[in-house]
């Protein structure tokens, strides 16, 4: 599954670079990431990658993007903390709204990269108690600052179980990024 994502993102991205309209950036920002159904506390992390924008239409863009994306839980009172790392290929339209203004959405294959769970008994890595995978939804807006420099607010919704030890699970990241198209 990991190499077809792969291949998946090389080929659009392969396709991006003969039209003349296509444009590559770089992204980085913050996730403020939890589990639904859980009581934990938020987890703030950090987020960055590449993406490709391809313009398709007038106002209408498609943009793959590989994401490494920190997400997972935190629990301050109770000494538990589960760090997530995952690699995140969201392929989102964009529809510009206004020459600096658009809104965006797509769906967004996550792939576990490592793990590190923390509790009063100890550390453990083991990937054995989450799907080592999730399928989302992104939903968002982008907004240009200035000559290529951009901020986006954006929503991941897990649209699967992550089966958290067992538990009927879905991962719900807000994060802001701010962007530089090349």
């Amino acid at each position: 599954m990991k190499k077809l994502f792969l291949v998946s993102f090389m080929f659009l991205s392969m396709i991006a670079a003969q039209q003349a309209n296509a444009q590559v950036g770089l992204r980085t920002g913050l996730n403020v990431s939890n589990f639904n159904g859980y009581s934990f506390d938020s987890r703030v992390a950090f987020r960055a990658g590449v993406f490709y924008g391809l313009d398709l239409m007038e106002n209408i863009k498609i943009e793959p993007g590989l994401y490494f994306s920190q997400k997972g839980i935190q629990e301050s009172s109770d000494g538990i903390s589960d760090r997530l790392s995952y690699i995140d290929i969201p392929v989102v339209v964009r529809y510009g709204l206004s020459e600096k203004l658009n809104v965006f959405a797509g769906p967004q294959a996550s792939v576990l990269a490592a793990r590190r769970y923390e509790n009063p008994d100890g550390v453990s890595r083991a990937t054995s108690t989450i799907r080592g995978y999730d399928l989302g939804a992104v939903l968002g807006v982008f907004y240009e600052l200035y000559d290529g420099l951009g901020a986006q607010l954006g929503y991941d919704m897990g649209l699967i179980s992550l089966n958290y030890f067992d538990t009927n699970v879905k991962s719900r990241v807000f994060h802001f990024t701010l962007s530089k198209t090349f």
